[in-house]
């Protein structure tokens, strides 16, 4: 399979999903990268119906302009292929072309996170997809986000892959239940260095 291309796409986006009622919440253009080239053409037996051509495959944009994380994600596209999905790459506010305000204080894990409900709710709507499941992918902050998005909303998404999702990180007070402090992420990086002589000098 030759590694599909992506469409630019822009939505927009509300910028404070604290106030969606207030009359003047503006909006913002959110950057996506979109391919339907497997949509609804399942290449083994899938889960399409009359009401669902596929699912859509979502992945949560994190740190970094969204066009550089879609061709280190082979394994969403072999699933698109597989399944019939529509593959989507939302872009996280305040990286990339997706700058909706310079007010850093709409910078957040909760706006992120509603930024990528209301996507979806979008989405649906335009591609007649309101029956069709949502699967998350992401790594490391990526991932915290599929995580997130899975437990908090589950009626927008219903599946999650996270990869090195540091999601105890968020819990500071079970650390210890997990035997994780402030320095193990740097430790472990020190010790893996360790095996390699003359690394750390």
């Amino acid at each position: 399979m030759a590694f599909p291309a992506y469409t630019t796409l822009y939505y927009n986006q509300t910028l404070d999903h604290t106030q969606p009622f207030h009359p003047s919440n503006p909006t913002w253009p959110h950057r996506y990268l979109l391919n339907d080239d497997f949509w609804g053409k399942p290449s083994v037996e899938s889960i399409t119906s009359d009401t669902c051509p596929g699912p859509l495959l979502l992945y949560t944009g994190n740190e970094g302009p969204i066009d550089a994380f879609w061709s280190g994600n082979g394994f969403m596209m072999e699933m698109a292929d597989m399944w019939g999905g529509l593959i989507l790459f939302p872009e996280e506010r305040f990286y990339g072309e997706s700058i909706p305000s310079d007010d850093y204080s709409f910078m957040s894990t909760q706006q992120v996170l509603e930024d990528y409900v209301e996507f979806l709710s979008f989405i649906k709507e335009e591609y007649n997809a309101q029956d069709c499941p949502v699967v998350a992918f992401g790594g490391s902050y990526g991932g915290t986000l599929s995580t997130f998005l899975r437990s908090a909303y589950p009626a927008a998404v219903q599946g999650a892959l996270a990869s090195s999702a540091p999601v105890g990180n968020y819990d500071p007070e079970a650390w210890a239940t997990h035997g994780v402090d402030e320095y193990t992420f740097s430790d472990i990086i020190v010790d893996q260095y360790d095996k390699t002589p003359g690394c750390l000098q």
